[in-house]
């Protein structure tokens, strides 16, 4: 028996995933009759404790689940460890509209991939799109295939060249300021605190949601009214949005300039969600967009290890960085979508194309809108896959095209086989989040690799 379970976030489109599992489902019941489905869209603990319950009851020799939706990765690192059985994911192909990004499913599997590889787990994915052909032939591969799918070294090791062999690169050990705890389910963001001060000799100071939403109550009017003024000039659609919401939102990156300010903190990790929304009424997407135009970076859901890669790229290129998901791949296009909710800065922006927009599943503001400029990108990556710190780094290029999806977000070309590139990562467990900054520092970040006894890969 092969056991199907779907998992689901309810602040995405479930009406729409709902259909699309409704046609996923009669695909596979016409490939195997021995496909025993767990019905219910499992979005929470009860639902997720009733499946197991569900799949106590029948040996299943594997487990199909579908990515319906962005999800932690909280659910199925207990699921796995209990059944220990061959996991195949399914995600969902999402048009790039320049829309909301409805289900962000393939981002959902990068999180489950990342947690399972770091327990010696090891599985596979398909993106399912229109081609029924090709989906039905993943899926009975993996039906037919009797053993557990083994660990592949996709990562190659980067050696260095003689460009490095001498040079020093000056790198200041950063501070890096930690607001919140990272979201439940979020292995990607995890970080070793004795690892940061020893390889990077980096500080922490732990700043509670509390302090930064006092700092930032406390802003005066008039101020919030300057900023609100000076960033009309370059975003269209500021006076469309709720004026109330966007004071919060703005008194937020005056709260975060005045604790950079305070504790001459270099970069931030931030609880983006879900406390800013539901308790201090806002987004801050746009208040850490505005601090990575400062170069002080800002990356969202506490990623520090997300936020010291934005960093070392500020340090060694001195231009803005961003973080981002890969949320999107194309096999006959030869692209990826980097995409956030609206974190870009403003520099990055294709010329007159900003506008303001509010978040796409909580309808707040703050948040950019635009498509990220064409042009060379350096894209990095400190990591923890398997447990091992390193350096992930490759080479891309934004395409001149179309926003993707609202918010902010590029078409990325890795050269050949991009769509083999993305898998490939993803299946050597890359956290959810790469940053990435324009023009060419890979030689500067393989030298930062050697002084601070790193290995660096690449895909």
């Amino acid at each position: 028996m092969i056991g199907c379970l779907s998992l689901a976030r309810e602040t995405f489109d479930i009406e729409f995933a709902k259909k699309k599992l409704v046609k996923t489902k009669k695909i596979l019941k016409k490939l195997n009759k021995n496909i025993s489905f767990f019905d219910d869209l499992i979005t929470n603990d009860k639902i997720g404790e009733e499946a197991v319950n569900f799949f106590n009851k029948i040996n299943c020799s594997r487990f199909i689940v579908i990515q319906s939706t962005f999800t932690d990765a909280k659910f199925i690192s207990s699921f796995v460890k209990k059944f220990k059985k061959p996991i195949l994911f399914v995600s969902f192909k999402e048009k790039r509209t320049g829309g909301r990004l409805r289900l962000n499913s393939l981002c959902g599997i990068n999180l489950g991939l990342h947690a399972l590889i770091k327990n010696k787990f090891y599985s596979n994915f398909i993106i399912h799109s229109n081609n029924e052909e090709a989906f039905t032939k993943e899926v009975l591969k993996f039906i037919k295939n009797k053993i557990f799918f083994k660990k592949i070294n996709y990562f190659k090791k980067l050696p260095n060249s003689k460009k490095i062999q001498k040079k020093s690169i000056e790198f200041k050990q950063p501070k890096i300021g930690i607001i919140g705890e990272r979201p439940e389910g979020f292995d990607t963001c995890d970080f070793n605190s004795k690892e940061l001060k020893n390889k990077f000799n980096a500080k922490l100071a732990n700043i509670n949601l509390e302090k930064l939403f006092d700092i930032s109550s406390n802003i005066e009017k008039k101020t919030i009214n300057l900023t609100k003024k000076n960033i009309s000039n370059n975003l269209k659609n500021i006076n469309k949005l709720n004026q109330k919401e966007l004071n919060k939102s703005i008194s937020l990156f005056h709260g975060l300039e005045k604790l950079h300010e305070k504790q001459k903190i270099d970069a931030f990790a931030v609880r983006c969600w879900p406390e800013m929304f539901t308790e201090y009424g806002c987004a801050s997407c746009g208040p850490m967009a505005m601090m990575n135009e400062k170069k002080i970076s800002a990356a969202c859901e506490a990623d520090v290890l997300g936020s010291l890669s934005c960093n070392i790229l500020n340090q060694l290129n001195n231009k803005p960085a961003l973080l981002v998901d890969i949320v999107d791949v194309d096999e006959k296009d030869n692209t990826t979508v980097f995409w956030h909710c609206g974190l870009a800065p403003l520099s990055m922006a294709e010329k007159n194309t900003p506008s303001a927009t509010v978040h796409s599943n909580r309808r707040k503001p703050l948040l950019h809108n635009f498509a990220f400029k064409a042009g060379e990108i350096t894209i990095f990556r400190v990591s923890k896959s398997e447990n091992k710190l390193k350096f992930i780094l490759m080479r891309g290029k934004v395409l001149k095209r179309k926003n993707s999806f609202s918010g902010t977000s590029g078409v990325i070309s890795l050269g050949p086989n991009t769509f083999k590139k993305i898998k490939n990562l993803f299946l050597s467990g890359l956290e959810h989040h790469v940053s990435f900054t324009y023009g060419d520092v890979i030689e500067d970040i393989k030298s930062l690799g050697k002084q601070l006894r790193i290995p660096t890969y690449t895909i």
